[in-house]
């Protein structure tokens, strides 16, 4: 019995597990998933597989350029610092497909409900009932439905964050500083901003750790009288030294791939750096930008599916002040859309946060009621797991939800076998190909490949959906070139049924 909640939360983890791998697979194999972002993720971890299999390593997180401008062969570095993706090369040798990713993905944000389990019970150390507020509170990170929303768009190194901070968390509570750190690492390799949240959490130990501190003492402790004082309590205070390393190595590895990794990789600023135009020309308006409208539906998304307990603890929640700044100000408002990934590294601190709220919730009842603690406990936890199947059922896509998505579970549709037939035979690595947005994840299984656009003239063959090139996302490129394609000597078309045309480069036949 003592062990049934660990259990029954190892049954959850499963069921999560096993749902989000056999739908994000189903999208993928019926024609949902895109070139932005499961072509273009799958390309770059299959070009690594490649150069630690052939030992090329010029290809590692290689991929052709996606962006309009250019056809190269650039770094994923170029576009967004995550050269976590390079860590998944090696699964490639069990399997080389997209599905490989896409069940990295739904296991490694399911075992984030571990770290929540775990972090619950040091907590409340003191409850008897401390295993089960763990699985409850593991149920609804589960069920929330930005989390489930990040996992199934797509695939993204940074939607692993939330597990990866949940963890370095975790085990800086056991003190357990050398597993905190090696996750920490990981969440950075995640994606380059990451750094300014893992500093903000270096901030908030050292206000932890002082906070009771007068500020007077404060002052002594730092002062430059103390210097070789607070130096050997540097060297001999395990949590103060991880602190400042957390602090350090976290602000460097922004500026770090922000001015010298990605402009490398690039040759030019960061292409996102424009989204905050606005808050560059004018730095007064900030406090404008964080009270629009907006701001409310987006924190209401983030924080309802958890009855808004993560307000009652401020200071945990607060970690993720930078990353709530990059998506409030962000001129994208896709950042603030939780149905793609953006809120990956919020998402860890809002569950942080809110497992305190319910004990700073609990603790102030306690002073102004006669209520038991236990009874106290399982109201605030009770009510949070209400708003969360609430959520759930308003928000999600799962299928008994309003929002239900059940279209990657529907019959294939009538040109799949048309494109199963062309991916087979067009299955080597040196073959360039081009594709419209929706049948790229594909065919990206090769170094060179090309968004459908004025790019297709690098391509030996062209494999279009006549639709998507012409009402599809990127319509505004891809109808053009569409265009160009049927009046271009250099190719014949080899196919088309279905609405999938095939086209071949003549000098390839000849």
């Amino acid at each position: 019995m003592k062990k049934l909640p660990l259990i029954l939360l190892l049954i959850c983890i499963s069921i999560y597990s096993l749902y989000f791998s056999l739908f994000t697979i189903n999208r993928y194999q019926k024609f949902y998933a895109h070139y932005y972002d499961l072509g273009i993720m799958h390309h770059t971890v299959y070009n690594t597989y490649k150069a630690i299999e052939t030992g090329d390593f010029s290809r590692i997180l290689e991929l052709t350029n996606p962006h309009n401008y250019s056809a190269d062969q650039i770094k994923r570095m170029a576009i967004h610092n995550d050269m976590l993706l390079a860590l998944f090369a090696p699964f490639y040798f069990i399997y080389d497909g997209p599905e490989t990713l896409l069940i990295l993905q739904s296991v490694g944000v399911a075992l984030g409900a571990l770290f929540v389990f775990g972090i619950v019970k040091v907590v409340f150390p003191e409850d008897k009932y401390q295993d089960w507020i763990g699985l409850i509170f593991a149920i609804a990170y589960l069920l929330y439905p930005p989390l489930q929303k990040g996992n199934s768009f797509e695939f993204h190194a940074a939607t692993l964050a939330t597990t990866f901070l949940l963890a370095m968390y975790y085990f800086w509570l056991i003190k357990r500083y050398k597993l905190s750190f090696a996750f920490m690492l990981l969440a950075l390799l995640s994606k380059e901003q990451v750094g300014l949240t893992t500093a903000a959490f270096g901030v908030f130990i050292l206000i932890e750790k002082y906070k009771y501190q007068k500020i007077n003492n404060l002052v002594k402790i730092f002062s430059f009288e103390n210097i070789s004082r607070f130096i050997k309590k540097f060297r001999t205070d395990k949590s103060l030294t991880y602190s400042f390393l957390l602090i350090i190595i976290g602000i460097a590895w922004v500026i770090l791939s922000i001015t010298v990794i990605i402009p490398m990789a690039r040759g030019e600023w960061h292409f996102a750096a424009k989204y905050y135009d606005h808050i560059i020309q004018n730095p007064w308006k900030i406090p404008y930008f964080l009270t629009k409208r907006y701001v409310i539906s987006y924190m209401w998304d983030l924080l309802g599916p958890l009855g808004l307990v993560s307000l009652a603890a401020p200071m945990q929640l607060l970690m993720a002040s930078p990353e709530f700044a990059i998506n409030l100000l962000s001129g994208n408002s896709n950042m603030r859309n939780t149905y793609f990934h953006y809120q990956s590294v919020i998402t860890a601190f809002v569950f942080i946060s809110a497992i305190y709220g319910v004990k700073k919730i609990m603790n102030y009842k306690l002073r102004i009621t006669n209520l038991s603690r236990d009874l106290l406990t399982h109201v605030v936890v009770l009510f949070m797991l209400i708003s969360s199947v609430f959520f759930s059922y308003t928000s999600s896509s799962l299928p008994y939800a309003k929002l239900s998505d059940m279209y990657p579970w529907g019959k294939a549709q009538d040109k799949y076998d048309d494109i199963i037939l062309w991916k087979k035979r067009l299955d080597q690595d040196q073959i360039k190909v081009s594709t419209t947005g929706h049948l790229a994840p594909h065919f990206t299984s090769r170094q060179y490949f090309y968004d459908f656009s004025w790019k297709y003239v690098y391509a030996d063959y062209i494999v279009i959906d006549e639709h998507d090139a012409r009402y599809g996302y990127l319509k505004e490129t891809s109808a053009s070139a569409y265009k160009a394609l049927q009046d271009d000597p250099k190719y014949i078309k080899i196919y088309d049924k279905d609405g999938i045309e095939v086209y071949e480069k003549l000098e390839i036949r000849n």
